[in-house]
């Protein structure tokens, strides 16, 4: 992924990004971000683009997949009857949850790779009013793409100048943060 994206630029994050948020769940579109970040932290390029484009593609994407669920997700889920009676439950129990927890789900389904691909599609179909739709997929886009592409930047330009040690840095911070919400948790 870093040769394509040294090599075509930062246009390749867009559109891989976009093309897997807008349901496309083998897509790339989170590697395609931190390799971009990683090279950013090389100095190939600038780590603010490479995070504007990736919240744009995302943004966009969602949108797409959320507009194309809503307008035609019930019909293609009703086209087959034995697929309907199969898919029915699940559109039942996606209204009642996306009624109940749209905003939450939009917003962290952001950071798992295969609802990154499905949510706004199944936003649509579950008739998640579209303000609620829109105001949580900029949140989610904006705190994922600051996210990963802040970490890769970081952690990913620090692997690569200090190797083992910033691993092993990286390590001990991870187990630092987990032992204490945990002991907190406890309490």
């Amino acid at each position: 992924m870093t040769h394509f994206v040294e090599h075509y630029g930062l246009w390749v994050v867009f559109v891989v990004v976009l093309l897997e948020v807008a349901g496309l769940p083998f897509i790339p579109g989170e590697t395609a971000l931190i390799a971009a970040a990683v090279l950013a932290s090389q100095g190939h390029g600038s780590i603010v683009w490479t995070i504007v484009l990736a919240i744009a593609a995302a943004v966009l994407g969602a949108g797409i997949s959320y507009a194309v669920g809503r307008r035609w997700g019930r019909s293609l889920l009703a086209r087959w009857p034995w697929f309907e009676r199969v898919s029915k439950p699940g559109v039942e129990r996606s209204d009642a949850f996306f009624k109940a927890h749209g905003s939450k789900a939009v917003v962290m389904g952001r950071f798992v790779p295969v609802l990154r691909a499905t949510l706004g599609w199944m936003a649509g179909v579950g008739r998640m009013p579209l303000p609620r739709f829109l105001a949580a997929n900029v949140v989610g886009a904006v705190a994922w793409g600051l996210a990963i592409g802040l970490l890769a930047y970081y952690v990913g330009g620090a692997v690569i100048r200090y190797g083992t040690y910033a691993i092993a840095g990286a390590v001990v911070a991870l187990l630092a943060v987990w032992f204490v919400l945990h002991r907190r948790n406890r309490a």
